[in-house]
């Protein structure tokens, strides 16, 4: 069984996509800190095998947004999975269409949570662990804009 499998079977969605436990997925290229990619890519393997898997990914993604408070690591978690959506995406990787915008989504009400979390890291991006060593926030999110999000994140 795989990780992700384990996070459903336990209710553990929220745990899964922030790296907690279990679930924090360690990378030498992201200086030993939680790695959103290998955890997002573990989701989507495991997704592509279910039925309406689109579907999935949305409930699972909304769980976990319903879960993250105005705190520096929730929000940088929240800005890491948003990109990695749109990487997997662009790469046309599993089962994921360029039509499928998970921010088209979302409620207006998760909408403005997503912009409350991005402006709160832009204000505190200096609170992350090993933010000295990153591009500036705004840079960071240019790669998400390259890579197919057409909304402004922090303006919501």
């Amino acid at each position: 069984m795989g990780k992700f499998e384990q996070a459903v079977n336990n209710n553990e969605i929220t745990a899964y996509l922030k790296g907690e436990g279990d679930y924090f997925s360690p990378e030498e290229g992201n200086m030993g800190y939680h790695n959103e990619i290998l955890n997002f890519t573990g989701m989507m393997s495991y997704l592509e095998n279910k039925a309406h898997p689109y579907q999935l990914l949305v409930k699972y993604f909304r769980l976990y947004l319903s879960s993250l408070k105005e705190d520096v690591l929730d929000a940088w978690s929240l800005f890491n999975n948003i990109g990695c959506f749109y990487t997997i995406r662009k790469e046309k990787s599993f089962f994921l269409t360029e039509n499928e915008d998970l921010i088209d989504e979302l409620t207006a009400e998760e909408k403005k949570k997503i912009g409350v979390l991005y402006r709160y890291l832009k204000e505190n991006f200096d609170k992350v662990p090993g933010s000295a060593q990153m591009f500036p926030i705004k840079k960071q999110f240019g790669f998400t804009r390259k890579n197919g999000c057409r909304y402004d994140l922090f303006s919501f």
